[in-house]
């Protein structure tokens, strides 16, 4: 099978997971080359991604589509006002065309719920990043509620906000909510096979809950139930992909253990995470069963009222001896680490009696997108018929090793040395401390048995994420 993606963006999570897993299902995953792909504030050219869309929906068997990508480039474009509202739905349009020339060419699309705040692209966006996100709970708090507080709140952090910023918000929301009113136009007239309304970095209250509002009336509307409203972003392109491979099939049973909260809320989301994952497991084409011998054990923060509490090394504990008794039943267990935002916890894999044992794992950034991550590799190892290895690796690379200590300690030391750590002016500098930072900080902290041949880079000059590769030799491995 043929499978065209175009991704949000060039991100590893959004390019590197999807290929290698549709790779691993037994598939091939074509993406437009790099240098017609975005770069950090550099967004992909339209021309040539049009070019690339209207070549492979001749040429492949399901496309996987990121709207955020057709229509303004990539994911921090689509934050950006340089697309005009005419642009984008001109752009829409355009897309129309192409999946009405090719009605047997299964579609599926994802399109982002504008976040509640700005991008941070220096250090110095830092406090509008945190006022906008102050302005956008306390005024949708007092729209609803009327309390003065929350005015006061609100009026607070808007003097915080740079008019030219504040404006802008405004006008890409509005852009935006139309693009998504398009896409569940999309949908309802069947043209993709599903839509992925994705919310990202978001909170209980927000401006985005507007836009939700008039999303869902639109989808109640068109009697369509083809789109899945959710948080999430970067787990978007995996997602689709295995959806789209495992499309036609049974759904797949498995059971979902939750050890914790099930229904709290993670820190930039806005439902309940099991809300979460019963929308993504009714898309990506998975059914709930306590006989299935395929164990994804979910560790959520121990009470749901305080989701940002450090988790108990006894709570723990606890989490990582359920885990360690479904390997002793020989249970295929993938663990999802929920216990913290931005990374996983090195005291939960370790206390696991043998994690080489575990199937699969994931922790990164937010948990909707470590979820879908897993969701998807659980698909993928089934179709192949054994589990991921060289992704399990990665996966605690990134996850587990970079995001919980590595991801701090290479920050401080370019601080130090006065980078402005979300946009790099030497990016080979900051490679080199990674990597010396690996090779002297691995041997103590990797949970399995013997360290794997890998790599280490940054994608973008930045040190938000990181990019780990295994080498070839690990990739068969069982």
């Amino acid at each position: 099978m043929r499978l065209a993606v175009l991704p949000i963006d060039s991100r590893p999570c959004n390019t590197q997971f999807v290929h290698e897993l549709v790779r691993w299902a037994g598939a091939e995953c074509v993406m437009p080359p790099a240098d017609a792909m975005d770069d950090f504030h550099r967004p992909a050219p339209y021309a040539r991604t049009r070019q690339f869309l209207e070549t492979e929906l001749s040429l492949c068997d399901a496309a996987v589509i990121s709207l955020d990508h057709w229509c303004f480039g990539g994911l921090l474009a689509s934050r950006d006002d340089k697309v005009t509202t005419e642009e984008a739905l001109f752009r829409v349009a355009d897309l129309t065309v192409l999946l009405r020339a090719h009605p047997d060419v299964p579609v599926y699309m994802s399109s982002i719920i504008m976040r509640s705040s700005i991008s941070t692209l220096s250090f110095r966006d830092l406090d509008a990043y945190y006022a906008m996100t102050e302005y956008s709970v306390a005024s949708d708090r007092f729209e609803r509620f009327a309390l003065p507080e929350d005015r006061e709140k609100a009026e607070n952090a808007r003097k915080r906000i740079p008019t030219d910023v504040l404006d802008k918000v405004f006008r890409v929301r509005r852009r935006n909510l139309q693009v998504n009113l398009a896409a569940v136009g999309l949908a309802a007239e069947g043209l993709v096979r599903s839509v992925s309304l994705l919310q990202e970095d978001s909170q209980l209250f927000g401006l985005h809950k507007k836009d939700q509002r008039v999303l869902l009336d639109r989808i109640n509307q068109t009697g369509t139930d083809r789109v899945y409203l959710r948080n999430g972003a970067d787990e978007a392109g995996c997602v689709s992909a295995l959806e789209a491979l495992w499309a036609g099939r049974t759904p797949l049973p498995v059971q979902i253990l939750f050890l914790g909260a099930e229904d709290f809320v993670a820190p930039f989301e806005d439902r309940p995470f099991q809300e979460n994952m019963e929308s993504a497991c009714r898309e990506i084409g998975l059914v709930r069963s306590e006989s299935s011998p395929v164990v994804i054990c979910v560790c959520c923060p121990p009470e749901a009222d305080a989701p940002e509490q450090p988790v108990s090394p006894a709570v723990l504990n606890a989490y990582a001896q359920r885990v360690s008794a479904l390997l002793e039943e020989n249970r295929q267990v993938y663990l999802l680490d929920l216990t913290r935002a931005n990374g996983g916890s090195r005291e939960l894999i370790r206390s696991v009696k043998d994690p080489d044992r575990l199937c699969g794992y994931s922790a990164w950034n937010t948990a909707s997108n470590s979820m879908g991550t897993l969701l998807a590799q659980v698909l993928s190892d089934t179709l192949h018929g054994r589990s991921n290895r060289a992704f399990y690796c990665e996966r605690l690379l990134d996850d587990l090793i970079y995001q919980e200590t590595i991801r701090p300690e290479v920050q401080k030391l370019l601080s130090d040395l006065g980078e402005d750590v979300y946009s790099l002016k030497d990016k080979s500098r900051a490679e080199s401390l990674l990597r010396s930072l690996y090779d002297r900080e691995l041997p103590g902290l990797w949970p399995l048995k013997t360290i794997p041949r890998y790599t280490v880079s940054l994608p973008w000059s930045r040190t938000f994420e990181v990019r780990a590769d295994m080498l070839p030799e690990e990739e068969d491995c069982t």
